[in-house]
């Protein structure tokens, strides 16, 4: 890969500076005849004007001798490129002198140049320029300038090869540098998938060693954090496990104990084991339905019988069943709802599951107290349950919600559960439209809130 980006990059700057020296040559080789061409316009004007001020005085009507002085003034001022035709009063004479080489009398337009005209014309690699003329004498003549104009593209050749050369050169260089910049992060980043798949989780990309940027470091970020899920969720699986079986364990072992004392017939008191293995079936009972109901959540087709209700009967409701449990375990449970209706669209008995496994989560590490509130505020309504507990550490607050999540800092607690109210919690809650977050309390502890958008009253 490098080495095509390497190819890439250079072809590309070679074609670049191909299309560039040649059409620039090019422009510059037709700007430079225009401009040599109008340079002899001008010589040619300012030559026919000195001409003009030029008087010829024969003596008498020795044609001979006319003939001598006019070729004498001809070729006075015919010069290497420059020619002058001289024609005599006498039309019997001739035109007298020469015009350049490549030149010839046939090429001119005479009718113009009679009437004083200018004209030029590039022959190829010739470029003249002719104008007519009368001195004082009202002798008339015929100035013309030729040149072969030097070629720029010799003399700037071997300084566009050098140019080109050094633009290469420096081009190569740059290439590989880029290319090595935009490989090498691809390549960590390829060593550290392929270390991924093979269930090295812990892998991750470097992105200073590696020197990302932009969007290619946005990438390798995207990777590592994929890693970090990948790792987490495994974690969060393995954790998961071990509280499960441990969770399956213990009534297993409390109901397989107690069956063999029983067929043993070394029980005193049948009716006290057989409440004590009811209790731990109930329990077993309670785990596997907080499994069930996990599972359903994840398909799309989980029931809801959602209606529009007010929240605050409901949540007294859901409360004052939970009173016994909290009277039992020392646990002081106020509940504050407002005087006005709070409607939300809810499924009422899933609701009423929310505020019972928010306020048993809070009942295991409460003290004293629970405090359930319902209040209205920026839209929405606000379903609070706060103890006065340990509360919970600021890193594990973002995640008390997540499945499978075990607390960096887990505080004590009065007895064990399954641990998966809380993610119960927030699937049903979102399932309703509705969001959770965890904070800490004013009581000191922990505080789990639930919000639910409004809804319209129903009519009666």
């Amino acid at each position: 890969m490098r080495r095509r980006l390497t190819i890439a990059i250079v072809g590309m700057s070679v074609a670049t500076l191909l299309l560039t020296g040649v059409g620039t040559i090019a422009l510059a080789s037709i700007g430079s005849r225009a401009d040599d061409e109008q340079d002899l316009r001008e010589q040619v004007e300012a030559f026919s004007e000195l001409f003009g001020e030029l008087t010829f005085a024969p003596a008498g009507d020795d044609t001979a001798g006319i003939l001598r002085r006019l070729q004498r003034v001809a070729e006075s001022i015919s010069v290497d490129g420059v020619g002058l035709l001289v024609v005599p009063r006498n039309t019997e004479l001739g035109p007298v002198g020469e015009l350049p080489a490549g030149v010839e009398l046939e090429d001119l337009d005479l009718d113009a140049l009679r009437a004083g005209e200018t004209i030029s014309e590039r022959d190829g690699d010739l470029i003249w320029a002719a104008r007519g003329v009368t001195n004082r004498q009202g002798v008339p003549a015929l100035l013309l300038l030729a040149e072969e104009p030097d070629s720029i593209v010799l003399p700037a050749f071997p300084w566009f090869l050098l140019a080109g050369g050094a633009t290469i050169l420096i081009g190569g260089l740059l290439s590989v540098r880029l290319s090595g910049a935009l490989t090498k992060p691809v390549i960590a980043t390829e060593a550290v998938t392929s270390r991924l798949a093979q269930g090295e989780l812990d892998a991750r990309v470097d992105i200073d060693q590696v020197g990302a940027t932009g969007e290619v470091a946005a990438l390798v970020a995207s990777v590592n954090t994929m890693a970090e899920s990948l790792e987490r969720s495994k974690t969060l699986e393995r954790h998961f496990l071990l509280s499960i079986s441990h969770d399956l364990r213990t009534p297993l072992t409390s109901i397989k104990g107690y069956a063999e004392a029983l067929s043993d017939g070394a029980v005193d008191d049948p009716a006290r084991v057989g409440a004590v293995l009811e209790g731990e079936a109930n329990r077993l009972d309670r785990l596997v339905g907080d499994l069930l109901l996990l599972a359903r959540l994840e398909s799309t087709d989980f029931p809801l019988n959602r209606r529009v209700i007010d929240l605050g009967p409901a949540t007294s409701t859901a409360t004052t069943g939970l009173e016994r449990d909290a009277t039992e375990r020392g646990v002081a449970l106020i509940t504050r709802v407002p005087d006005d209706a709070a409607w939300a669209s809810i499924d009422p008995d899933r609701y009423t599951q929310i505020v019972a496994n928010l306020v048993a989560n809070a009942l295991r590490f409460a003290r004293s107290e629970v405090v359930v509130t319902l209040w209205y505020a920026e839209g929405r309504h606000h379903l609070a349950v706060g103890d006065d507990g340990p509360g919970i550490a600021d890193d594990d607050l973002p995640h008390v919600f997540e499945r499978l999540y075990v607390a960096k800092h887990s505080p004590a607690v009065k007895e064990s559960g399954s641990g998966l109210g809380l993610a119960i919690v927030r699937d049903l809650t979102e399932r309703m439209g509705g969001s959770v977050t965890a904070r800490r309390s004013t009581l000191g502890g922990a505080e789990l809130v639930v919000s639910f958008p409004p809804a319209q009253q129903p009519e009666r």
